[in-house]
């Protein structure tokens, strides 16, 4: 099958991560995989380094007639068999470049807050049950919406023996010293200021903090000053965007999740693949991957001290922490798997190309 992804977006996130493993994956199961949207982007960048095949597309707001052109032409010209759009923005394009071309469409929703332009798909992947939901709250053909969770390669597996030891020495932790981490765009969705908050109730306990994700913009000194306004700014650390994830879940001891709106965040399953408990938010389809009570606990959002209240037994308890962490393993194991997410994939894709 020959495919032509499209997706407008400059930075990196998780709808831009999702895609290019999704690319990877089916190229190598045989499938051709194309790209249009900006190459100066983020994911255009990545793809070009691996070699896919594209188009520059600029995909200025929602009435860019000259790069809707542009795609339905190149799709015919590609004889690309399918056409998929990631986020709102490009399932617009997809829609109406598809029926210029005569050719099927597939829009992926990540978000269960988003949901206008998924209308001309001939099939809508929800990334999750919560996101699938909101998608008929919104009044779309439940017939046309496919849920197909997000699924990643073992990355567990993929880790040298000592990337515990050798990352931690290198973050200049203490060997038996509780480790949370923050995996995520420092942005208001993520609740960075209730982990803060949550922590600074926790001082009697040991713990460090890690916040990986690019903390030189808005919210990122708003989030330091944070830090030292609460007392602990010097149990806090800023590494700022890390392309190291695996390792420093290896590192760690506890991922924390306190969005206020997630529809299914990769990294829960980087978490769970690397058999770490997670304490995170009841939102979106966050319960979808984290058990309660048994690979994790959730908490209401925005209550720095019930997310404190989840996190303290946790961190005072290494037995507890494994436990949890098993749990979180197994749940990945059954459900959340990259070979799962490309079989249900390919299955959406020859259902619109059979209508």
């Amino acid at each position: 099958m020959k495919i032509l992804t499209v997706l407008r977006s400059m930075k990196s996130g998780g709808a831009e991560r999702h895609a290019l493993q999704l690319m990877r994956g089916l190229r190598e199961r045989g499938h051709e995989c194309l790209y249009a949207g900006p190459m100066a982007g983020w994911l255009g960048q990545q793809l070009r380094a691996d070699g896919f095949g594209g188009i520059d597309l600029p995909l200025l707001g929602l009435y860019d007639v000259p790069s809707l052109v542009r795609l339905a032409l190149y799709a015919r010209r590609q004889r690309v068999d399918l056409l998929h759009g990631h986020l709102t923005r490009s399932a617009w394009y997809v829609g109406f470049a598809a029926r210029l071309a005569g050719l099927p469409n597939v829009a992926t929703a990540h978000s269960d807050n988003a949901g206008k332009h998924f209308g001309r798909a001939d099939r809508i992947i929800a990334v999750s049950g919560a996101v699938a939901d909101f998608l008929q709250r919104e009044g779309y053909d439940p017939a046309r919406i496919r849920m197909v969770h997000h699924g990643i390669a073992d990355i567990a597996a993929r880790l040298p023996a000592d990337a515990r030891q050798t990352t931690r020495h290198a973050l200049g932790l203490v060997d038996d010293e509780p480790c949370l981490l923050m995996a995520a765009r420092i942005v208001p969705a993520k609740g960075h200021d209730t982990a803060l908050r949550a922590l600074a109730r926790l001082r009697e306990q040991r713990w460090t903090l890690l916040l990986a994700g690019d903390h030189h913009g808005d919210l990122g000194p708003q989030m330091q000053a944070l830090a030292r306004e609460l007392g602990i700014a010097e149990r806090v650390r800023f590494l700022g965007l890390r392309e190291d994830v695996p390792a420093l879940l290896a590192a760690s001891d506890l991922l924390l999740a306190p969005s206020r709106r997630e529809a299914l965040s990769l990294t829960l399953l980087e978490a769970s693949a690397c058999a770490l408990p997670i304490v995170a938010s009841r939102v979106g389809g966050i319960g979808e991957v984290v058990e309660d009570g048994a690979s994790g606990a959730l908490v209401a959002p925005d209550d720095p001290a019930a997310l404190a209240a989840a996190i303290a037994p946790l961190l005072a308890n290494p037995a507890r922490r494994a436990a949890f962490g098993a749990r979180a393993r197994q749940r990945f194991e059954a459900g959340f798997t990259e070979d799962a997410m490309f079989d249900r994939t390919t299955a959406v894709y020859r259902e619109a190309c059979a209508q």
